[in-house]
């Protein structure tokens, strides 16, 4: 009996990926555009997207929306998001269609300041803003977004969801505290170029 054959690896069955898409690039400006029809009563707008009706509401505080819009005019860019890609048929909007199914905090932050209801940089809201900094440093930039293709299949959605919004960990009060509390690094005594060993 051969000895190998025990301890030789079994081939790992993985499950088929969840998230397949194609990955698209648009303007910030983009999300402002027209919204695509809702076809669910329990469905909410958001943007341009449509919110599926059993999408938690929104939870980001003032602080976190701020944070995020901030970042977007210092160049921090703007992660992704995940769309269900809408489609149409003689009735008109397919059920599901649109469907925002990662990045409503985001999305929201974005709704709110366009909207001055939100200010940053203290004080700044985007009617402060002239046009030419809206558009460079706002509107023109992209924000991906992964668009899965339509398909009439909610508990995919749900199960996608689910794996996207479930597995985040927030910082804890001590994990805040330790960034104000942990002294500075001293300055570097290498000279300029000197790789440390």
């Amino acid at each position: 009996m051969d000895k190998n054959a025990d301890s030789a690896p079994r081939a790992a069955v993985l499950p088929e990926r969840i998230l397949r898409g194609v990955v698209r690039e648009q303007s910030l400006e983009h999300l402002l555009g027209t919204p695509i029809e809702m076809t669910h009563p329990a469905e909410r707008q958001l943007l341009a997207w449509v919110l599926p009706p059993w999408q938690r509401p929104e939870v980001w505080d003032i602080a976190r929306k701020r944070a995020f819009v901030e970042g977007i005019f210092l160049g921090l860019g703007t992660g992704n998001y995940v769309v269900h890609a809408p489609d149409w048929d003689a009735n008109g909007t397919k059920p599901m269609s649109g469907w925002l199914i990662d990045g409503q905090q985001r999305l929201s932050a974005i709704r709110d300041f366009v909207r001055d209801d939100l200010e940053i940089f203290d004080g700044v809201r985007y009617s402060d803003i002239d046009q030419i900094s809206r558009r460079r440093r706002f509107l023109g930039q992209t924000f991906p977004y992964i668009e899965l293709s339509y398909a009439p299949d909610e508990q995919r959605l749900k199960t996608l969801y689910e794996r996207l919004n479930f597995g985040g960990m927030g910082h804890t009060a001590a994990d805040l505290q330790r960034l104000t509390d942990t002294p500075a690094l001293p300055p570097s005594t290498a000279p300029t170029g000197a790789r440390p060993r």
